[in-house]
């Protein structure tokens, strides 16, 4: 999936993964050592996370059920729990600060398949 930029149609991020069982967000990035330029994950429904098990750093934003990104947490250590302080319906983990995006802009997924 492509991460979009709604207001321009901008292709921010090209290879985000989806988790939507409650196993997929649970295991999340756990034990993962590298990751691709343009990766990212999407879990949704999801309203906090945890990196327990984690190598590496992340960036983590919270968004509402719109796609709008509600909050920021730039560079969340490994072995962290992160609650989010709004109405938050999905997280968007991107390793590696692969990208910066602002709080109150609006983002969504695409298929490049269709």
């Amino acid at each position: 999936m492509h991460l979009i930029d709604s207001q321009t149609n901008e292709v921010l991020l090209d290879r985000v993964a989806i988790a939507a069982t409650p196993w997929q967000r649970f295991c999340g990035l756990m034990l993962r050592r590298q990751f691709e330029p343009g990766f990212a994950l999407w879990l949704d429904p999801c309203r906090s996370i945890h990196t327990m098990w984690m190598r590496v750093p992340i960036d983590v934003y919270f968004l509402d059920d719109e796609g709008t990104i509600l909050e920021h947490r730039s560079d969340v250590a490994p072995w962290s729990i992160v609650l989010p302080a709004g109405r938050a319906r999905s997280v968007l983990e991107i390793p590696n600060a692969a990208i910066r995006l602002t709080v109150g802009s609006r983002v969504r997924l695409s298929d490049p398949n269709q």
